[in-house]
């Protein structure tokens, strides 16, 4: 083996160590460790800005799948299209799932509920969009290509860091949505459009009373 190969090989080995430890392991610490110590917003905030600041120092970078402001208009049509198609099997899945809790939040908290629909866009999926989709899909590229492959491998991904939940629920639902999410992301270049669609159906999570898996004794305490 050449000193070029060695080299990509060393480096290949790091990333496989770096994408376990963050994104498999680190997920089941945090799930180990009481929320009052490590408060879901402020770790995936810190883990937010520290795949930014790696992502800024990187020359390769297509910088689109931050941003990509030209991707949404041709996007969008898609993106509305798979939401009236899923929306409903959602809303049956929360109705079999939180009979108690189904469409409870707008009904009896509506201006909680109104807050909610404005804040978790911005304080949840953009830090999501940041680490799950635009970091794992630039950075494990030379892992896992930049097709299909990466599409399951970033929505399972997704998925897992909902272990924090400690319910299998939420991981079945984030898997399905974090691959259509990575495929909106890659096939239209947008890290915008991805977090719209992401923000569409975390909206109608909250609304439809899933919010419970979030945060139990807060919503039991509350409603």
């Amino acid at each position: 083996m050449s000193q070029t190969e060695t080299s990509r090989s060393r480096v290949g080995l790091r990333r496989w160590l770096e994408f376990i430890g963050f994104f498999w392991v680190a997920p089941v610490f945090v799930a180990a460790v009481p929320s009052n110590y490590l408060p879901p917003i402020p770790v995936l905030w810190a883990a937010a800005v520290a795949c930014l600041i790696l992502l800024k120092r990187d020359a390769t970078l297509d910088r689109r799948t931050l941003w990509g402001v030209a991707g949404i208009r041709p996007g969008l049509a898609g993106v509305l299209g798979r939401f009236l198609l899923f929306a409903p099997l959602l809303a049956g899945f929360a109705w079999l799932m939180e009979p108690e809790w189904f469409l409870r939040l707008p009904r009896e908290r509506t201006g909680m509920w109104a807050a909610i629909l404005i804040l978790y866009p911005i304080f949840s999926v953009i830090p999501q969009g940041i680490v799950f989709r635009t970091f794992v899909c630039h950075r494990y590229r030379p892992l896992f290509g930049d097709g299909i492959r990466m599409w399951l491998i970033a929505g399972a991904t997704f998925g897992f860091a909902h272990v924090v939940m400690h319910r299998w629920e939420p991981v079945l639902i984030t898997v399905i949505g974090g691959i259509i999410f990575t495929a909106t992301l890659l096939r239209r270049r947008s890290g915008l459009l991805a977090d719209i669609e992401h923000a569409l159906y975390g909206d109608l999570a909250f609304t439809l009373g899933l919010g419970v898996w979030i945060y139990p004794g807060a919503a039991r305490q509350g409603l």
